[in-house]
Parts: structure tokens; C-alpha cells; sequence
């Protein structure tokens, strides 16, 4: 080894995460031992430089080091020894070992580490090469396990990465690291998805400026990068990582949107679907695109119209070819219209509680199918856990490498099939406060149809018309609104109060009254046929 001449030490830290760096105190205690030694030594420390950045790499892309090789070039005059607690700070990688000594030769530099000698003879650099070979060994054995332990999270439905864009990992009993939706950010990220989805931002750029326009993060700009992150399939509650061979399937995460919305919105993103928008759209105006001519059957449209003194709200038909073409009426006169129809649908009180009580009662007896169900598959699920850990004891106890692969290959099937019952489970698994949050929510709009038009914004009325009708409603120029189809839930409140009055007057329920109705209402099937947006929640609860 190079004869010391002066007594002036740089140290050199360096940890592999930023988790090591804010957790532990490897830096410090590494800086400590190293000033141990330059006292040791008699070296005066002039620099101390501290890396939390992976070794397993080009060590210029690690800052510290980086800056450590720009200090002693600045000083091109002065010699430097370089102090190490352990020779796995110098490099983890073979390869990068022998350049990074080579670097280090350039300049001068001579390497101490507190656990190795540094010899420049043939034994000498030949044990300093195995012992890097083994700490490239090390780390490439580590990352495996950690891949193995991240793929295993991913397919048991879990995210196994960090925190992104509207949610947080958060710690809970039972699942353990969990994204959790961040209020302040899931309702805005909830909100640019299905407005892309349903045509109110045409494309990245309006959903883009919708962000900044609700100060999401505080940001004064959002670039298109951001806003392509927002379209995974994580937001619609599933997991997939193409990376690592894992198909996509059911995560444990709330979703922000459905899979309905994700679809679409994958499909106008890749040009497979065109869907219309407009830049227009106009809370002055929410039964545009709902009402159709009864002349052409296509919709109105609307916009403001400019008189000499003012300007005026107008709903019109702008079908060249249709007999009532360019015919207009004023929105001040429509919407009354409308609401009086609203007015019509209003169930009785007593209807209403009828309904919910059978609606309750058909929800538990399907439950406790679905819990029969879901037992059989914790139990397949025990099973097969079962006789993983059967194949993982036989491993154990082996020493045949033919064996052990034959174990190996059915601990993966098996682990396979645990990940579909998991999946399973999941999806017939509900909770009565969810079913009752979404009961209630239809219930409240459908009690006062038009109470709710009148208190609502411009979605919770496009909503409410999806609820209502079973499709768009027929405007006649000559008589007003005609007949219109009224959804399915109405029709069941109307088929109550004309058929089955007798349930009404009673205020206690006879268990064979409840039966009737039961059969009755899977028969109009009651849960299933609501296939509008506004009751996307009550179908999947």
C-alpha cells in the first residue's frame, strides 16, 4: 500500500434506503467509528460525506460519493485517505468495486476500511475481489426476496409499493400496509376520472386544469405525466403488475371509481371508443340531452339566446329535416313542466317503509347465502394454506434439489389457487353499513323527487332523471310531456300501492307477508335491473 505522507481523512458513510437513513442511526454510528479510527490514526477528518442511495450501481450515480471524487479534484495538490467502516460501503457490485478502486488510484486516493487492509498484491487483490463478489451476491440475493415478498403481496391483492396520487399506505390490523384514500384528494381525483368517463373534460389538458383549479397538492401546474397516472386500474380497487407476471384481480384498497368508468376511459385513451363532449356543458340547462323531440326523437338542445334588452334560456329542436325544426321553448317554462312530473312519482310514507323493511329483509336472507358461501370457501382456503405449509416442512427436510423442485412447483399452484379463494371472498364480502348507506341514498332521492331537483347541482339532476326514467323522455311541442317509462324501482312503489294496500294499513308485518312480498320483489328483481349511473352503488352493494 501507498506510504501516508500526509494525515488529512475524508470519511464516507452510506446506508441503502432512505427508511435506514430516517429510522435508524446507521449514518451516525458509521461516521462515529470512522472518527474513532482517524484518531487511532492520527488523521485530521476534513470532510465527512454521507449517501443514502443503493450501492448496487454506478457509484457516480450515488451524490455523496459523486461529491467526494469533486472535492479531492478541486484540491488537485493535496492527498486524501478515504475512511470506510466496512468495505460493503465501498461497492456491493464487482464490477463498480474494481472501477471505483481504479478511480480512487487516479487520483491518489488511498482507501482505509476499518474492517479490511487494502494490499496491492496478488492474494491481496484477489480476496478483495471475492469478498466484493460476495457482497454482489448478497445484494442480488436480498432484492430477490424482496421481489418474492412484493409479488406475493401483489397476488394476495394488495399493493406492495408506495403511497400514490390520492392515497396513503396505512397500517391496519388486518391487512397490514393498506392503501387508504387521503380525503383531501380522493374526491378531486374521484371527480377528473369520471368526468373524463362521461364527457365533461375532453381530454388530459381539461383534467389537468380541473386539478389546478381545485389547488390539488397546491400545485399552480400539472403535467400530462401526472395526469396519465391517474388512469391505472388501481383507482377502480384492482391490482395488477405486468412487470411481475400478476394479472389483474380484485384488491383489498377502496376504489375511487368503478370498472365501468376505468374501461371507459382506457378505451378513449387508446382511440377504441369516441365518445362526445362538450365544452359547453351548462348547469343552466340539465335536461339537455335528456329530453328528446317527439317529431324526430332526437334531443334538444339549449343554450342563452340574446334579445334587444336581455338574454333568454331556450331548449330547442336543431334538426334540419325535423317539422318542428329550429322550434324553441323557453327553460322557464319546461322546468316547471318537469317538476310537476316529479311531483306525480312522490311514494307515499308508508310505501316507503314497507319497502325498506322488505328490501332489508331480502338483503339478509341473501347474506346468509352468501355467508354459507363464503364459508365453504374459508374453509377450502384453511385447506389449501394446509397443505402449502406441508410442501414448506417437507422442503426442510430434504436434501433432494429433484424433490424440492417438485415442492416448489406445488406450493406455487397452490398459492395460486389460495389467491383465486381470496379474490372470492372478497367479492361476496359486504358489510350491512354499506348495504344501509346505499339503501338510504335511493331511498332519500326517490321520497321527493322533486325536492331533490330543487336542492341539487348539475350532476345530482342528471342523476336523478337516470333514477327516475328508464331513458330519455319524450317532449311533445303541441302537449307537453307525454307518457314517459319510469324505472323499475317506481314501478315496484306503484305496484305496492295499487295491489297491496292491505301491507300498508298494517303497521306490524306478518312473517307470511313478508314472504309474499319477498318472492314478489326477487321477482321483479329488484336489485339488479338499476343499471343508471346514479345507482351504480346500490347494484355492486
Amino acid at each position: 500500500m501507498k506510504k501516508i505522507k500526509d494525515k488529512k481523512a475524508l470519511i464516507y458513510c452510506r446506508v441503502s434506503s432512505e427508511r435506514q437513513k430516517n429510522e435508524g442511526n446507521g449514518l451516525d454510528s458509521q461516521e462515529k467509528r470512522c472518527r474513532d479510527f482517524a484518531v487511532q490514526k492520527e488523521f485530521t477528518v476534513r470532510e465527512v460525506f454521507k449517501d443514502s442511495f443503493s450501492g448496487g450501481g454506478d457509484f457516480m450515480k450515488r451524490p455523496a460519493m459523486k461529491e467526494l471524487l469533486e472535492y479531492v479534484d478541486s484540491k488537485p495538490h493535496e492527498e486524501f485517505v478515504v475512511i470506510f467502516d466496512d468495505l460493503k460501503r465501498f461497492a456491493r457490485d464487482t464490477v463498480f468495486h474494481i472501477k471505483l478502486k481504479q478511480a480512487f488510484h487516479s487520483r491518489g486516493i488511498i482507501p482505509l476500511c476499518l474492517n479490511f487492509n487494502f494490499e496491492d498484491t496478488p492474494e491481496g487483490e484477489f480476496i478483495e475481489t471475492i469478498l466484493a463478489a460476495q457482497g454482489q451476491l448478497e445484494r442480488q440475493q436480498n432484492k430477490r426476496q424482496v421481489i418474492q415478498k412484493q409479488k406475493a403481496r401483489l397476488d394476495n391483492g394488495y399493493w406492495a409499493f408506495g403511497s400514490i396520487m390520492g392515497y396513503k399506505q396505512l397500517k391496519t390490523p388486518e391487512h397490514g400496509m393498506l392503501l387508504t384514500p387521503i380525503e383531501s384528494e380522493a374526491p378531486m381525483i374521484k371527480e377528473a376520472l369520471e368526468g373524463f368517463a362521461h364527457g365533461r373534460f375532453k381530454d388530459k389538458k381539461d383534467v389537468a386544469d380541473f386539478l389546478v383549479s381545485m389547488n390539488f397538492r397546491g400545485r399552480k401546474s400539472i403535467h400530462y405525466s401526472t395526469v396519465d397516472r391517474l388512469f391505472s386500474v388501481l383507482y377502480a380497487g384492482y391490482i395488477e403488475y405486468p412487470k411481475w407476471e400478476v394479472e389483474r384481480r380484485k384488491g383489498f384498497h377502496e376504489p375511487l371509481i368503478s370498472l365501468d368508468v376505468w374501461e371507459i376511459n382506457q378505451a378513449k385513451l387508446h382511440g377504441r371508443k369516441k365518445v362526445m363532449t362538450r365544452r359547453d356543458t351548462n348547469p343552466d340547462f340539465p335536461l339537455r340531452g335528456f329530453i328528446n323531440c317527439h317529431c324526430c326523437s332526437k334531443p334538444l338542445t339549449a343554450s342563452w339566446t340574446k334579445g334587444r334588452s336581455a338574454r333568454y334560456p331556450f331548449y330547442r329542436c336543431n334538426q334540419k329535416s325535423c317539422d318542428y325544426g329550429n322550434k324553441s321553448i323557453n327553460r322557464d317554462k319546461l322546468h316547471p313542466k318537469f317538476e310537476e312530473q316529479l311531483s306525480n312519482l312522490e311514494p307515499s310514507k308508508e310505501i316507503l317503509e314497507l319497502v325498506r323493511e322488505i328490501t332489508k329483509d331480502v338483503w339478509e336472507s341473501k347474506q346468509k347465502d352468501l355467508c354459507v358461501i363464503i364459508g365453504h370457501l374459508e374453509e377450502e382456503k384453511k385447506e389449501t394454506q394446509d397443505q402449502i405449509d406441508t410442501f414448506m416442512d417437507r422442503i426442510s427436510s430434504t436434501d433432494n434439489i429433484s424433490m424440492i423442485d417438485v415442492y416448489e412447483d406445488k406450493i406455487e399452484k397452490l398459492s395460486n389457487e389460495k389467491t383465486q379463494i381470496t379474490s372470492q371472498i372478497l367479492q361476496k364480502e359486504t358489510t350491512d353499513y354499506d348495504f344501509g348507506t346505499a339503501l338510504d341514498s335511493i331511498l332519500e332521492k326517490v321520497k321527493s323527487p322533486k325536492e331533490y331537483w330543487s336542492n341539487g347541482d348539475l350532476e345530482d339532476k342528471k342523476n336523478l332523471c337516470n333514477l327516475v326514467y328508464s331513458g330519455p323522455i319524450v317532449y311533445d311541442w303541441e302537449n307537453g310531456f307525454g307518457t314517459a317509462e319510469i324505472s323499475p324501482i317506481f314501478n315496484v312503489f306503484e305496484e305496492f300501492a295499487e295491489q297491496n294496500l292491505e301491507y300498508v294499513e298494517k303497521r306490524g308485518i306478518e312473517p307470511r307477508s313478508i314472504t309474499n312480498k319477498i318472492t314478489h320483489l326477487r321477482e321483479l328483481d329488484l336489485f339488479y335491473p338499476l343499471s343508471r349511473a346514479d345507482v351504480e352503488d346500490f347494484k355492486e352493494k
